[in-house]
Formats: structure tokens, sequence, C-alpha cells
């Protein structure tokens, strides 16, 4: 019987224009948000190459001069776009791509796309992801909505239940019959994707194709939740009319009123300081001493370098710093850079904190838009997350530093105070390997996301029991 059902809504469906329809623009919008995201994707990906490389050059290349002056000379570093960004950018837009890396300076992210954008970028690009995550759920209620509502109010549902048809067999009948449907828009958009990533990216194959089968599995329970929620609204729904607005509203309660003011809330919850703040409190820190640190970071800058070269003077037993056996300039820079690198990361810490704050107290919206939890889940496997931007800005100060020690180093190493003069070329410069990103492994990449996955399957689950509960109370 269950069968039965399901191939008289399938046909049904069929045979509806507005299906037809409905068919063609998704899968038409689907297949355009893959090809122009792997396009885009592409085309970036070659861009930060070239970029990347001529950065480099340009680094081995510039004139022969005094190694810290080379650090000033300083480097790019390019991040590079997320495992799956073609199809779910995530916050790359709204992050910055590119950081500068100098010495005694440390610069935040950079050229954010969104900022070449007009107004309607604040809607969202046209992914794969955004199509999936907002208006696949809006063709599901509208194939769904007048389910059962729709045959009460023809009178047809009365008849099915007196000839004896149970409420278990109507339910999954029609589950099966409007995924059935549902599937003709998705399963060529799954193949696309999946061309994708098995011709069309360069990848070590197994991690990627995990992440793509994790992605299939959340959305489709994603879709599934929508689709038992649609059934039962309609079960219970006096008229296939207020069905349909009750469906209507939620998804757009959902998918367009929650997300943004659970985004507004986590600010106002947790503010994060401006750049000016940020600035002056290292500043200060970096003057003035650490509070609640120990050590040569818990005193003033002045007083950390006097103590440091008082210790050199009694070493190498010379009374003044011209007698010294190092260039004393370049090891109290080093001393500052160093300094300077422990406050920022301990600054960078707190920030980076504030930030995962914000993104879980977004997550805890979940429980009211399924959206949420799966929004999150997408931007971490397509590796476009906040934990990929915090690697990549993470890593691009630890390039940064590493590169200002090895110049501060060749000077230490190769000069004194009587002999401060020392030209480098490219054999010193080639010491500073170019920048690479080291991506997150999968499991870190959902480290943090157990809240999102338990959100998910719970509104698969409840649905499914809501749907379950509501065609129960069918009656003839």
């Amino acid at each position: 019987m269950i069968g039965v059902i399901a191939k008289k809504e399938f046909l049904c469906l069929l045979r509806d224009g507005r299906f037809k329809w409905s068919i063609l623009i998704m899968i038409l919008l689907l297949f355009t948000a893959f090809l122009t995201g792997y396009q885009r994707n592409e085309s970036l990906r070659e861009v930060r190459e070239a970029a990347q490389a001529k950065n480099t050059e340009q680094w081995l290349d510039q004139d022969r001069k005094n190694p810290h002056t080379a650090a000033h000379f300083g480097n790019y570093a390019y991040k590079p776009q997320g495992t799956l960004a073609f199809f779910d950018s995530g916050i790359g837009n709204y992050a910055g791509t590119t950081i500068w890396l100098e010495a005694h300076k440390t610069n935040f992210a950079q050229n954010r796309p969104a900022q070449d954008n007009g107004a309607i970028s604040r809607f969202g690009d046209m992914t794969p992801a955004m199509t999936l995550q907002v208006l696949l759920p809006l063709v599901i209620i509208l194939l769904s909505f007048s389910a059962f509502a729709g045959e009460r109010d023809s009178g047809t549902l009365r008849q099915a239940l007196s000839l004896g048809v149970s409420n278990r067999d109507l339910l999954w009948g029609k589950f099966l019959g409007i995924a059935a449907a549902v599937g003709i828009i998705v399963v060529p958009a799954a193949a696309v994707g999946g061309a994708i990533l098995a011709f069309g990216l360069p990848n070590d194959g197994t991690v990627v194709d995990r992440r793509g089968l994790l992605l299939v599995l959340f959305y489709l329970l994603y879709a599934v939740s929508f689709l038992f929620l649609a059934l039962g609204v309609s079960a219970i729904a006096r008229t296939a009319k207020t069905a349909l607005i009750v469906l209507v509203g939620f998804w757009a309660f959902a998918t367009f009123i929650m997300p943004k003011a659970a985004a507004d809330i986590s600010r106002i919850v947790t503010p994060t300081p401006t750049y000016s703040q940020f600035y002056h409190m290292t500043e200060r820190a970096s003057a003035r001493g650490l509070p609640g640190a120990k050590g040569p970071l818990a005193m003033p800058l002045d007083r950390q370098v006097k103590l440091e070269r008082d210790a050199l003077l009694k070493k190498d037993n010379v009374p003044t710093g011209r007698d010294l056996p190092i260039y004393w300039v370049a090891y109290s820079m080093q001393i500052m850079e160093d300094r300077d690198y422990q406050i920022y990361q301990k600054f960078l810490g707190d920030l980076r904190a504030v930030f995962f704050r914000q993104q879980s107290t977004q997550d805890h919206f979940g429980v009211v838009s399924p959206l949420l939890p799966l929004r999150s889940l997408s931007m971490a496997l397509s590796g476009t997350g906040l934990v990929d931007q915090e690697r990549f800005n993470q890593t691009a100060q630890d390039f940064r530093i590493a590169m200002i020690r090895k110049m501060n180093g060749e000077l230490i190493d190769h000069t004194t105070m009587k002999d401060p003069l020392y030209i480098a070329g490219r054999e010193v410069f080639s010491k500073v390997e170019p920048y690479k990103y080291v991506a997150p492994t999968l499991g870190e990449s959902l480290a943090g996301e157990t809240q999102n996955i338990v959100l998910l399957l719970a509104w698969g689950i409840l649905s499914a029991c809501f749907a379950v509960a509501a065609v129960n109370r069918l009656r003839a």
C-alpha cells in the first residue's frame, strides 16, 4: 500500500505544471551555482598562486641590503580557498584573504571580497550551499503543504481513511512520493558536485571525499526535517491555505529572520573591540608590561631590554655594549619582536575566543532554526569557516616572526658593534621559505561542531515524531 500511495503522489506532482516549473528553476539555479562557483574558485586559486609566486620572487630578488631592512621589505601571505569553497563560500567574502608581514608591526587580514560588492551581496552569494539552504526548503513546502490538507479540502482524505488505509501507510507513502520528486532536483545537482570533486579539483582523494559525503548526509537530514515538518503541519491544518501560510512563515523566519537576529544578538552579548582599542591595548602592554603576566612580559619594555643587556655584559665580561661580541642593536630589536609577538598572541587569542563565543551564541539558536546548525557544519566541511580563517591568521603570524628571527639572526651572528656593516643578498633571503598554508584536518574542522550535529539530528528526529503524531490524529 505504501508503494501505491507513493506512486500516486509522485505522478500527481509530475502532472502539476507548478512542479515542472519549480523543478526546472531549481535545477537551473543549482547547475548555475555549481558551475559559476567552480569557475570562480579556479580563477581565485590561479590568481592566488600567481600572486604568492610573484611575492616569493620579489622577496628573493630584492636589492642587496641589511637583513633587518629586508624584514621591513616584508612578505605577503595569501589564504588559499577552502577545500570545498566552490560549494560554500562561507565567511570567505567577509574575512581578509591577504596579510602583509613586516618587522615591528602585526597586521590584520585585508582584501575582503565583499568590500567590492554592492548591497545585494549582503543576502549572500548564489552558491550551491545557499541555494540548498534557502530555496530547497521552500520547494519542499510548495510540494507538500497540500499533502493532507488539500485532500481534506477535496474530501479524498476521508475516502482513503474509510477504505481502511492506515495513517502510517499514508504518511510514509506521501513521504516517499514527495521525496522522489525532490530527488529529481537533488540527484542531478549531487552528480555535478561529485563530478567536480572527482575531476575538477586538485585534492588528496580521501579527505575531500569524506567531507563531500558528510555534506550530502547533513543536507539530506536538513531536507528530510523540512519534509516531515511540512507533512505534519499539513496533517493538522484545517485547510491547505492555512498550512501554506504557516509553513512559508516558518521558512521565512528560519532562513532570513533568525540568522540575522542571531548574528546581531551574538555581537551584543559578546562585543568585539574596535581596531583602535585593540591597537592601544597592545601598544600599552608592550611599553608598560602585560597585566597578569610573569617574568619579562610583566615589566616595562625598557627595563626588560636593560636586564637583557646587563646579562650579556656580565656573561661576556665586558664593560660596555660596544665591546659585546654580537651586534647589540639587532639583538635588542629581536628582544622587542619576541616580546611583541607574545603580547600580540595573548590579545589575538582573546580576540579569537570572542569570535568563537559569538559563533557558539549563534549556534545556540539552532534550537529554533535548522538552518543555523547546517550552515555552521557546511562551512566547517567546506573549509570556509572560522576555524580555517583563524588557522590562516595564526600561521601567517608564525611565519612573520620566523622570518624576522632569521633576518635578525643573520645580523646577530655576522656583525658586532664595532663592525655593524652587513649586506645580504639572495643567498640569505632564500633562508626564508615561502609561506605555506596547511588546512585543518577533518577532525579539527569538526572538533567544535558536536552541538550542531546534535541539533540537526534532533530536528530530523523531532520533525519525524511530529509528523507521525499529527498523522495519527487523522480520523475518517
